[in-house]
């Protein structure tokens, strides 16, 4: 399908997803919690094919800093913190999670991936009594044209036109065309 048809599909579906992101922006403003959103997105996230890509289009549009109409996100994908954005173009495979991030355009993300809120996400470490106390979410950059393969990790920075093989854990930054 064309972008231009589905652009008019994503903002009509837009008055079947604004209540979802009314209530999501309503709840962090007054609880500063990603509760209600990230119920939404996992929702959003178990309706199949083109009619469950185009809502979550719709939902993330209206809830994420950045995220475009020409992005496709997978069946059973979602996106876990409202503070993500997502440049032009990018394909998000079935069953990926992606956390406090920024990714470019063109980026390939395949099924099973997980872009983690940096390595503290749960905490600093095994000295800490309580890592829910002391959670650490860091922003991941991934770059233009990079393409991430089947259920690959990815903890750090990824420069620009990267290609991370299937299965691989991303622990520390990546320059750009590696």
């Amino acid at each position: 399908m064309q972008y231009g048809a589905k652009r008019i599909i994503v903002w009509m579906l837009h008055l079947v997803t604004w209540p979802m992101g009314l209530t999501s922006w309503v709840f962090q403003a007054w609880q500063s919690s990603d509760a209600v959103f990230e119920f939404w997105a996992k929702l959003l996230s178990l309706v199949p094919g083109l009619p469950g890509q185009y809502l979550r289009t719709s939902f993330y549009m209206q809830t994420l800093e950045q995220f475009h109409y020409d992005v496709a996100v997978g069946f059973c994908s979602f996106i876990a913190q409202s503070d993500v954005e997502v440049g032009r173009r990018v394909c998000i495979g079935s069953f990926s999670i992606i956390g406090t991030s920024t990714i470019g355009h063109d980026v390939m993300i395949s099924s099973r991936v997980s872009i983690l809120s940096g390595k503290y996400q749960h905490g600093g470490g095994a000295d800490e009594i309580s890592a829910s106390t002391h959670l650490k979410f860091e922003r991941v950059r991934i770059g233009n044209g990079s393409w991430l393969g089947e259920g690959s990790i990815v903890m750090a920075d990824l420069g620009k036109g990267c290609a991370i093989s299937a299965g691989s854990v991303v622990p520390k930054p990546v320059p750009d065309g590696a």
